[in-house]
């Protein structure tokens, strides 16, 4: 069975953490690159209250078979107490560049 490439997105309060988390999870093998997006404003609601915070947004690319591992390793290392994980598939991608990224975080 071919293995599919997930694009997962999350965010952090500073770039520092979005360094080190970006860092960890291509050293560790479960993703094949992570972009960071800086100065990303998101309004959100959180213990009642409409919050606004800056925050640095990660786009971790990563192959389908490593999806439940990510999703622990998010759960466990990510700094919030209730980080986003939003994942979707990949409908197109250059073969190039999808052997790489699938062979890269296997």
């Amino acid at each position: 069975m071919k293995d599919t490439l997930l694009i997962g997105w999350t965010t952090v309060a500073s770039e520092a953490a979005a360094q080190c988390l970006a860092q960890s999870l291509v050293e560790s093998g479960l993703s094949a690159c992570v972009q960071i997006d800086a100065g990303v404003e998101s309004v959100y609601r959180w213990e009642g209250a409409v919050q606004s915070q800056r925050e640095w947004r990660l786009m971790v690319k990563f192959a389908a078979a490593r999806s439940a591992e990510l999703l622990a390793y998010i759960e466990a290392q990510h700094p919030y107490d209730v980080p986003e994980w939003v994942v979707v598939r990949a409908e197109q991608v250059a073969p190039a560049y999808s052997k790489w990224a699938l062979g890269e975080s296997d």
